[in-house]
């Protein structure tokens, strides 16, 4: 595949004030506030005591330790508690999550903030990732019916930004990776769940008021940075990958690259709901029987085939996908019906399909990268090219 020269030219010309500001803003941010710095708050007693309720007396010492840095900074916060002799014995009753109502806070907490290396850091303003997270924790969480971290403190924006979250590995939790192997029974609950989230925004109002800044297609202002990234790393992705490709993909992408504005119409139609907008095995975790969601850095507005098609192309075994997908797509509308909302099987069927090139472009475009090993993407962009031909969807790419 030819890269086109002339439309990375013009996009970059284009771009170049919001990618030099964009960058200044970063490298000010790692010049005032290095990470020790930003994360050093989080350990005063006064204040950690506030964000648990509790009195600052009941905490003897708070220390932070590192654990991942990748689009965000990962670390966790330990927590020690002075002896219950030593304090006051009246029991304290608390409706944070993560609290006790014993007098005592979390063993642990959980702190997202942003990246420290300059690109992760660039990647994640650009994108808005950031600040997109920290307003699905202050604005929608609360009234999200599944399960997802509980939420101390969240504050900031893409430049900087650090949330005190639920340490879930205290919970007990089932956590999976990109690598983990999704049952058919697994792919039912996170259906399940997705159904829930979705029914409970299908076509509401307040995308239209609070959640007017939700992503959505209409007022993305990122369609021109998008164009300049696939136009950049899909021929990458060509090049490293094209051993994995068929024949059949590699001889439709022009076409694809060149009405990619139309397929994001498509993709915009109506009805629509709040998606977690990157719905892979990786970003969930099991609980008591249920599915849980991690990582609203991408939450959006959008058809709910989406996550679904982006959980079961991504997520779920081939074999495992063509056995089941008809009767998990007809469990999700089961549920859906449940919450008085009527989406027939053929039009779901239809963004499903539609929805697989979703799967597929998502994984051409980050290939390049280093945010997944090689054999995982490999794997990734097997799975999304037998769903594209079993699907069809060429069919549907053609029409644009």
């Amino acid at each position: 595949m030819k890269t086109d020269w002339v439309s990375i030219a013009r996009d970059t010309l284009l771009l170049l004030p919001r990618l030099l500001t964009a960058s200044f803003r970063v490298l000010w941010q790692q010049l005032i506030s290095g990470a020790d710095r930003r994360l050093r708050g989080l350990s005063s007693i006064p204040w950690l005591a506030g964000q648990l309720g509790l009195e600052p007396e009941r905490i003897r010492s708070a220390r932070i330790e590192a654990v991942h840095a990748g689009t965000a900074t990962r670390s966790r916060l330990g927590i020690d508690y002075s002896s219950a002799s030593s304090v006051s014995s009246a029991p304290t009753t608390s409706s944070t999550p993560g609290v006790p109502g014993n007098g005592h806070g979390p063993a642990s907490l959980f702190i997202k903030s942003r990246p420290s290396d300059f690109a992760s850091a660039l990647f994640g303003v650009l994108f808005g990732l950031g600040g997109n997270e920290v307003r699905f924790y202050r604005e929608i969480r609360h009234g999200v019916p599944v399960r997802t971290p509980g939420v101390h403190y969240a504050r900031g924006n893409s430049n900087t930004y650090v949330m005190l979250l639920e340490d879930l590995a205290e919970e007990g939790c089932d956590f999976r990776t990109l690598a983990s192997r999704c049952s058919a029974d697994d792919a039912k609950r996170i259906v399940t769940g997705l159904a829930q989230l979705h029914g409970a925004f299908w076509q509401s109002p307040r995308f239209a008021a609070d959640l007017a800044w939700v992503r959505r297609h209409e007022t993305d202002r990122d369609f021109r940075l998008l164009n300049l990234v696939r136009n950049l790393s899909v021929p990458i992705a060509v090049k490293k990958y094209g051993h994995i490709l068929p024949d059949e993909i590699l001889d439709v992408i022009p076409h694809l690259m060149k009405n990619y504005g139309r397929l994001e119409q498509a993709w915009a139609q109506e009805p629509r709901t709040l998606l977690h907008g990157d719905a892979h095995l990786g970003n969930m975790y099991f609980q008591q029987g249920e599915v849980g969601f991690l990582d609203w850095q991408v939450v959006q507005y959008g058809q709910g085939m989406r996550d679904i098609s982006y959980l079961l192309i991504n997520s779920v075994p081939e074999e495992t996908r063509l056995a089941h997908q008809e009767d998990l797509i007809r469990h999700y509308l089961a549920l859906l019906g449940e919450q008085g909302i009527a989406l027939d099987f053929d039009t779901a069927w239809d963004q499903y399909r539609l929805q697989s090139v979703y799967a597929w472009i998502a994984g051409v475009v980050t290939a390049p990268s280093n945010f997944q090993g090689e054999a995982v993407v490999a794997a990734g962009l097997r799975r999304a090219c037998a769903a594209i031909l079993d699907l069809d969807a060429l069919d549907l790419i053609r029409k644009l």
